[in-house]
């Protein structure tokens, strides 16, 4: 699988931007992808960096209620994949 394909886009969160400073990375990828397809994907994305570890986490949809569906129910938020990639050597400028 392309790189592309698995790193969908980096977490712009207060809480990631915090790890940052500890070289812990958040980024949402793809579904599908693993940890060793994370790893790969962001060593060949990112030039001189060495990935130490990752941790994944899956992020449930939360349910959306609306009067004005009425008898149609209501709606769900996106289900999100998130991996967070500590950085044995190198760093990532996002800026």
């Amino acid at each position: 699988m392309n790189p592309r394909d698995i790193i969908l886009e980096y977490s712009l969160t207060e809480k990631a931007t915090d790890q940052a400073s500890f070289n812990k990375y958040t980024f949402i990828v793809n579904k599908t992808a693993n940890r060793t397809q994370v790893r790969n994907a962001v060593e060949q994305h990112f030039n001189d960096v060495e990935v130490g570890k990752v941790n994944i986490l899956v992020r449930k949809g939360k349910g959306k209620s609306n009067r004005m569906r009425g008898m149609r129910g209501g709606g769900r938020t996106a289900t999100t994949k998130r991996a967070i990639v500590t950085l044995a050597k190198g760093k990532i400028d996002l800026v």
